[in-house]
């Protein structure tokens, strides 16, 4: 079943809890999901990465922490034949670690003996950026970077790619595209990929919730910018104050107004069907408080219904949740709740052949990332000294705009 398009954020989790309990019915509000050796049925109590219950398919929402094919939350998505979506302007380029991407894929199949991650095959992969502008200014005892007069919150781990690789040699006068987590309680960005140009590109973007719209001067805020659209511009149905949108924006300000060039509603699962899974899972900034135990997970509708009282839940706090899709909903079976911002990155996973070995400055590149490793990194590779190419699965952090590779082992 395909997920209908909606208007505000708010609206779509209060129509989506209805058709995703009266499709759903009360049997799946205590039952479905487990797996992954989760508590099942409360809030917390257990990891939520990974799920490993079988099914008719799964749909889950997170960042990429890894490549060869993708791997999202602890699962490893082959996606040699899924179909890519782009939800902001669709066009579509290459997945890269730090992405946050909504994938529906077939049933989660549990690690195999000596292996490190589930499996599934990936049928349909959507993703999006959330703001492409300038650099106005960068804090880096805070870590944060300003963009169109916007906060974005460069946390440790977050990615950095292309003319800089690290917090430190950003500059204003830069240009960024960034992928992250919308903190509405703050009107704030939690980057996890930022990509990094001293080229302008064609177009800026924000993201964010609508506020003191003005349908006479055809005016509206997103955090402290000012958006002005014209006739030419419609905006989405249901176009008003708290609607949560994407904005494609004129590069250069007229009368300290922004010109909107395109107005949508900020879809994460434009390009994907999260209808009708036995697996769902879903992690990300709660960006909507409904009626009851309903909510949104960066704009996934979420129905905590069969559970006790989520504790902690408010706007901007991160959240990860599972349990099975329904309509599009999210009927949960766990939810935990973090406070505010990112929590801290997990491993990021790469596999592939190794190219280009240097054992005199121990380095090496697997799926076009350069890695370091040290003279105590655990190596379980045959043939890694021999001028062999194996297939490696390598585990690295990212420290300094550096890989760094914490362990490295023949791929399973």
């Amino acid at each position: 079943m395909r997920r209908a398009d909606v208007g505000a954020d708010s609206r779509a989790v209060s129509r989506r809890f209805a058709l995703g309990a009266i499709a759903a019915g009360a049997a799946w509000l205590h039952g479905c999901g487990g797996g992954g050796g989760d508590a099942g049925g409360g809030v917390g109590g257990g990891s939520v990465a990974g799920l490993t219950s079988g099914g008719t398919g799964s749909f889950t929402t997170g960042t990429v922490s890894g490549l060869g094919s993708i791997i999202v939350r602890g699962v490893r998505y082959d996606d040699s034949r899924a179909a890519v979506s782009r939800a902001d302007d669709g066009v579509v380029g290459s997945i890269r670690p730090g992405m946050v991407v909504a994938i529906e894929a077939t049933a989660v199949t549990p690690a195999q003996p000596g292996a490190t991650l589930a499996g599934a095959t990936a049928l349909r992969i959507s993703y999006a950026s959330e703001w492409v502008g300038r650099i106005d200014a960068v804090d880096t005892a805070a870590g944060t970077v300003t963009v169109l007069g916007q906060t974005i919150e460069v946390p440790t781990g977050a990615v950095i790619e292309g003319a800089a690789t690290q917090l430190s040699a950003l500059a204003a006068g830069q240009f960024v595209e960034v992928h992250g987590y919308l903190d509405l309680s703050t009107a704030r960005l939690l980057a996890t990929l930022v990509e990094v140009s001293a080229g302008a590109p064609a177009a800026f973007r924000l993201s964010g919730r609508v506020a003191s719209l003005d349908t006479a001067a055809r005016t509206f805020r997103i955090g402290t910018a000012l958006i002005g659209y014209d006739a030419a511009v419609a905006p989405p149905a249901g176009f008003a104050d708290g609607t949560l949108v994407r904005v494609v924006l004129g590069t250069t300000q007229v009368a300290g107004t922004w010109p909107a060039r395109r107005i949508r509603v900020r879809d994460v699962l434009a390009g994907v069907e999260a209808g009708e899974q036995d697996e769902g899972e879903v992690e990300g900034t709660v960006t909507a408080i409904g009626a009851g135990a309903s909510f949104s997970v960066n704009g996934v509708p979420v129905d905590a219904s069969g559970l006790a009282a989520v504790a902690g839940l408010v706007l901007g706090a991160f959240v990860k949740a599972k349990g099975s899709m329904r309509g599009g909903v999210l009927i949960a079976t766990q939810v935990e709740v973090k406070s505010r911002g990112l929590p801290q990155p997990e491993d990021f996973v790469f596999i592939g052949p190794v190219s280009g070995l240097n054992i005199l400055t121990r380095t090496f590149t697997v799926q076009g990332r350069l890695f370091t490793y040290g003279l105590n990194t655990p190596i379980q590779v045959i043939g890694w000294l021999t001028g062999a190419t194996p297939t490696v699965e390598v585990h690295a952090v990212l420290l300094n705009g550096e890989w760094q590779a914490t362990e490295i082992k023949e791929a399973s």
